[in-house]
């Protein structure tokens, strides 16, 4: 059981953000050692969505998709340090842009660099010096002008456009040199398709979703039902929901390994569950390890010239990257009270999860409201949960 006190704290940081318009609603759902040890929900929007369950995870998907990418290598005998070019020969060409001039790179973009975003490719976020993301390399002005983030959302889209856009563009950083959050994961979800000759929605129902019994996760269909509405911030009045949030408009021939899944807060934990401590056998120990343990050779510091980084808790300085996951190298650097070794990440819709290796718990907070980061509630969630770390 969770500790009275830490649950009492729980129950009233929910209902006073709830109270005070800092989110539309909430859901917290803590495992511990793979049995569920607490779970509140407050929804106080339109009633007619209240009972609904299945929340738009965005880049939740990313932890996911690199898992079924280390199952499916596995089970084709292909390396992490395979050059993706062996799937893709046009990467074979790849440039990198610097001070304006397109330069040779100095190693194959691989499987291992997609899966910790250290591939050289970025994602073209809008340019702002209050964006998590700052979008201030020459490659995402290039982004930004070829429309790649909304190109991505166009039903129309296919694996083979994504193929031709994202090898027409120069890479940002020479591969392996540095993290920056990307459309790597989009791409693995693509690599998958080419190796396995299949949708990526079939080969993730096979090899992870079936086997763990995650029943209300996968890539949606016009046909869905239950859908929570995404809201968006709208003061002083409140929240406004996103009209068509509800429901899937159009069917997306584009499967985005990098934010396109549907799932709940129990199903999220049963994925986590496996992270932690697997019951299932789906992939080598050592191989899983990849995903549980710092990949990168050195933290990810904020970078001298502010260039992109990521803000908030869950990178920057004190932490590094797994294959999916950022994680917490010094906890004493990071701005949250937090032990060593948590794995963490999040969707846009602030849908927030982390995996705690020391205590085997898993932490999820899922609400659906833009922008992210609002409010800083991965910390203030940690201070609660955390408390009695000196």
């Amino acid at each position: 059981m969770l500790d009275q006190n830490k649950e009492n704290q729980l129950n009233n940081w929910l209902e006073q953000s709830v109270l005070n318009n800092r989110i539309p609603f909430g859901e917290i759902s803590i495992s511990k050692e793979n049995k569920n040890i607490y779970k509140y929900k407050i929804y106080t929007q339109d009633e007619k969505y209240k009972n609904n369950k299945l929340y738009r995870i965005h880049s939740l998907t990313k932890p996911i998709t690199s898992l079924v990418s280390l199952i499916v290598l596995e089970k084709n005998n292909i390396s992490v340090k395979e050059p993706i070019s062996t799937f893709i020969p046009k990467f074979k060409k790849a440039k990198v842009l610097i001070n304006e001039k397109l330069i040779n790179i100095n190693t194959p973009i691989t499987f291992e660099h997609l899966l910790t975003h250290t591939s050289g490719l970025t994602y073209g976020f809008n340019k702002s010096n209050q964006s998590i993301l700052r979008g201030n390399t020459e490659t995402d002005s290039i982004y930004r002008e070829k429309e790649i983030l909304k190109n991505i959302q166009r039903s129309s889209y296919t694996s083979s456009d994504f193929v031709n856009d994202i090898t027409s563009l120069p890479l940002a950083y020479q591969p392996g040199t540095r993290w920056n959050y990307s459309l790597s994961t989009d791409l693995l979800g693509v690599l998958l398709e080419l190796i396995c000759k299949q949708p990526l929605s079939e080969i993730y129902n096979s090899e992870l979703f079936t086997p763990l019994d995650m029943n209300n996760t996968y890539f949606p269909s016009i046909n869905l039902k239950n859908l929570i509405p995404t809201f968006k911030l709208s003061l002083p009045s409140g929240f406004k929901l996103i009209n068509g949030t509800d429901q899937i408009i159009r069917e997306h021939k584009f499967l985005s390994g990098g934010g396109g899944i549907i799932s709940t807060p129990q199903d999220y934990i049963k994925f986590c569950n496996h992270i932690l401590d697997p019951k299932v056998s789906l992939i080598n120990n050592n191989t899983l390890s990849k995903m549980k343990n710092n990949q990168l050779k050195h933290e990810m510091e904020y970078l001298t010239d502010k260039l992109n980084f990521y803000d908030f808790t869950f990178a920057g300085p004190g932490t590094g990257f797994s294959y999916g996951f950022s994680t917490i190298e010094n906890p004493n650097t990071v701005p949250q009270k937090t032990p060593k070794y948590i794995l963490s990440w999040a969707g846009s819709s602030n849908t927030i999860v982390w995996i705690d290796q020391i205590n085997k718990m898993v932490f999820t907070f899922f609400t659906q409201l833009i922008p992210f980061g609002y409010h800083n509630y991965k910390k203030e969630l940690h201070e609660i949960l955390y408390s009695d770390i000196n």
